[in-house]
């Protein structure tokens, strides 16, 4: 609880990378606050934009190494 509070007044964003993760942290968190939930943090389209960027390069690394 004192973590939620502290996260609360300095306004930090809690998010967990997969449903998996989010889902474990819940069950530890609803024996502090039966009422939390959990919301994954999804996808973020810079992230996407990056990896489709980095994908593209190995595949042109790839084509010049044949």
């Amino acid at each position: 609880m004192k973590f939620i509070l502290i996260a609360a007044a300095l306004n930090l964003q809690i998010t967990y990378p997969t449903e998996d993760v989010c889902r474990q942290a819940l069950e530890e968190v609803k024996a502090q606050d039966s009422k939390a939930i959990c919301i994954p943090k999804g996808e973020d389209k810079n992230d996407e934009m990056f990896d489709q960027f980095f994908k593209m390069v190995d595949k042109l690394q790839m084509m010049e190494n044949q």
